[in-house]
């Protein structure tokens, strides 16, 4: 007896497993491409918000330098100061203007949400809306706006090295 021997030819692929791997082709690439969409976009996000935070770094240090060099102080409020340095004989103001953060006409920074300065006598005493002749410290804080409105604040004191004689009324 002569047996028949069958010889499978398994060198092809079926079309169904050619569906199955470009299904499976398909979800792999829509998981990368999904996570690549995300990695984007916080890229982007961290990149404005640091440069949110180089604005309100380069504007407080700035403004410390300022201060620091006042020699009479003739206006001031919680949202302003004008003064004389020691620098030059020029009347300088540091102020608010809709929202950009002004030393005189020049922009310190935009995207300011709020700013404010208060006055101490001293580390222990309680806050001043006013400069006043008392006044040795000033506390400067800054809130600006970043990327998808997030807010960074920033806070300095500086220790005007005035002379208090000097002082306007």
């Amino acid at each position: 007896m002569v047996m028949c021997t069958k010889i499978l030819n398994n060198k092809g692929l079926t079309l169904i497993e050619i569906i199955i791997s470009l299904v499976l082709v398909g979800i792999v690439a829509a998981v990368v491409g999904m996570s690549s969409v995300h990695m984007v976009k916080s890229f982007l996000f961290s990149e404005k918000n640091v440069d949110t935070l180089l604005k309100g770094q380069i504007a407080i240090a700035r403004m410390q330098k300022e201060l620091n060099n006042i020699k009479k102080v003739s206006a001031s409020s919680v949202n302003s100061i004008t003064f004389s340095s020691y620098r030059d004989v020029a009347t300088h103001t540091i102020s608010l203007g809709g929202n950009d953060l002004l030393l005189d006409t020049d922009k310190l920074t935009d995207q300011v949400s709020s700013f404010s300065m208060v006055y101490y006598d001293n580390y222990g005493s309680a806050a001043s809306t006013e400069f006043l002749a008392t006044t040795k410290i000033i506390e400067i804080t800054l809130k600006l706006t970043g990327a998808d409105n997030v807010t960074s604040e920033f806070k300095a004191r500086s220790m005007p090295s005035f002379d208090t004689s000097l002082i306007a009324p």
